[in-house]
């Protein structure tokens, strides 16, 4: 094995552990590294244009990356000074704190992300999205509703209706709409 690392010294030098930092950096800090580059990106869209809808892309990429974090360093560091604090006197209190600290932080995270994500979606491609839908299900229309969803139990509408102001021994009606 000594061999390999003085030819490898002598033929390629450090370049091989720089690359082998990099892989190993890039493979286990991926998610982070995407989070920064959609919030660098969604933020600089927010600059240039703001808008809700930039808004909510960026607070989605920045609670993916606050929530990866947290998963990653924070949540064990937290579970440590549980352990720590809560010792014999009041050990009761480990289960429901590292439940909390654990899966009910993390569960927040991730539904918090996921609803910011969809809510972006739809007010990305909201009415693109909903026309879609409706042609899988179109609206029930009637001749009395000119047109709007309308249920079974819905009445028609009367014909004639009363003008604004008017009082109710008025002769002036309207003739519908």
């Amino acid at each position: 094995m000594e061999q390999f690392y003085v030819w490898s010294e002598q033929n390629l030098g450090q370049t091989h552990y720089v690359i082998g930092y990099l892989i190993v950096l890039v493979s286990h800090n991926w998610p982070i590294m995407a989070a920064l580059a959609a919030a660098l990106f969604f933020s600089i869209q927010l600059y240039r244009q703001p808008s809700r809808v930039h808004a909510v892309w960026l607070f989605s990429a920045l609670l993916f990356g606050l929530g990866y974090e947290y998963e990653k360093h924070v949540a064990g560091e937290l579970h440590h000074a549980i352990d720590m604090l809560f010792g014999l006197e009041i050990a009761h209190w480990n289960r429901p704190l590292h439940f909390i600290v654990g899966p009910v932080i993390n569960t927040g995270f991730v539904l918090i992300t996921f609803l910011m994500v969809f809510h972006g979606l739809y007010l990305s491609f909201g009415s693109s999205m909903m026309n879609a839908f409706r042609r899988f299900y179109p609206a029930r229309t009637n001749a009395t509703t000119s047109g709007a969803t309308a249920s079974r139990d819905a009445k028609p509408q009367e014909e004639n209706h009363e003008r604004a102001g008017n009082d109710a021994n008025s002769t002036q009606t309207s003739a519908g709409r």
